[in-house]
């Protein structure tokens, strides 16, 4: 498959999503009994031709998918009616018989995704941020001894991978970058394994100070939505973070964590896309890696089924975005975590395409 038809199919997964048959759908709950659990925590994490991709499946949006997943034979692949791909997973983590087996997935070869907490602060009435799906099960995190521990027995079963963290800021961004700060250090005893955390710019910037002393490798802080005025309507909770405190934490951030090392997501579908391009400049300028997510109308969200984003701006976005990665010098090759996983987005196969 060339570049080109990779970012199309790419770019029509991630809007689409995707339906699978009954037969796939039996072959893979074997392995992987959660893939067809709604949120985006659960959705298929393959990889076709040379790129990663996370795909839904069992939101209502994805049952209308012009893409179907099927098996044969033992081998996996994607059909639209008229043409066909083949796809593989990245396989099932070793069981540890702790809390990680539970919460720990593979999203792309050597990186484990995991999500403490599903209380979020923000997860109240009139406050939920409207493209969120995250639903409450347990009222705390994980105690982070708990955790480490689980994952001190998953990396002596299996070598090699980084960490990626993410999920509901617990209490508020101050109490949930100490838990942070916590984890990290109890992780060092024990590992030197890459570690990205996604979280919510505390009030104290100095949090950002400590996360990088207790050996955090990449921080992702989400912005998600360019104008401020439509951030109080999209993120009513979260929009209390101003716009002013993301760029102070921005540059904090890169200061001490490096050009590049530093991420932060735009979402496309709820915004206009000029807005998102130029919010993408002036991250790649300050030294963040602006990463484009198509918006998922999942069942849990504030949207509905008709707000989708066009498969054809998020290439446009990404496209523009590609070359500001040139300009600015930041390559997802040299930063761990999502931004290196790159499933949920396209910029970096439009910038694989650039260098080409």
């Amino acid at each position: 498959m060339n570049i080109d038809k990779q970012i199309f199919y790419k770019a029509e997964l991630l809007c689409k999503g995707m339906r699978v048959t009954e037969n796939a759908k039996e072959k893979l709950l074997k392995d992987y009994p959660d893939f067809f659990t709604k949120g985006i925590m659960h959705s298929i994490n393959i990889r076709f031709s040379e790129t990663n991709c996370n795909v839904s499946v069992a939101d209502d949006f994805a049952h209308s998918s012009p893409y179907l997943l099927d098996e044969k034979n033992g081998a996996f692949f994607i059909s639209d009616g008229k043409d066909s791909f083949s796809v593989t997973f990245f396989g099932v983590l070793p069981h540890t018989g702790t809390v990680v087996d539970d919460y720990a997935r593979l999203h792309s070869t050597g990186c484990v995704t995991i999500w403490p907490s599903n209380n979020c602060c923000y997860d109240r009435d009139n406050e939920k941020c409207r493209f969120c799906s995250i639903v409450k099960l347990h009222e705390e995190p994980l105690n982070p001894d708990v955790l480490a521990d689980g994952i001190k027995k998953l990396f002596e079963k299996s070598e090699g991978n980084m960490l990626n963290f993410s999920g509901g800021t617990y209490k508020n961004p101050d109490v949930m970058a100490d838990y942070w700060i916590t984890l990290v250090k109890k992780i060092r005893a024990f590992s030197d394994a890459k570690i990205a955390i996604e979280l919510a710019p505390p009030s104290d910037l100095g949090k950002l100070d400590e996360l990088k002393n207790a050996g955090l490798d990449v921080v992702i802080m989400n912005l998600e939505v360019a104008d401020d005025n439509l951030r109080k309507t999209i993120c009513p909770g979260k929009s209390r973070i101003s716009y002013e405190h993301y760029y102070d934490a921005f540059r904090r951030a890169v200061s001490l964590f490096g050009w590049g090392q530093v991420s932060s997501v735009l979402i496309a579908g709820i915004q206009p896309k000029e807005d998102i391009m130029r919010e993408c400049e002036k991250m790649a300028a300050t030294g963040v890696f602006p990463t484009v997510m198509p918006i998922r109308p999942l069942d849990n969200t504030g949207v509905g089924l008709n707000v989708r984003c066009n498969p054809s701006d998020l290439i446009e976005i990404a496209t523009h975005l590609s070359k500001l990665l040139v300009k600015y010098k930041l390559d997802f090759k040299r930063q761990e975590g999502c931004t290196k996983c790159g499933g949920c987005s396209i910029e970096n196969d439009c910038y694989r395409k650039e260098l080409l």
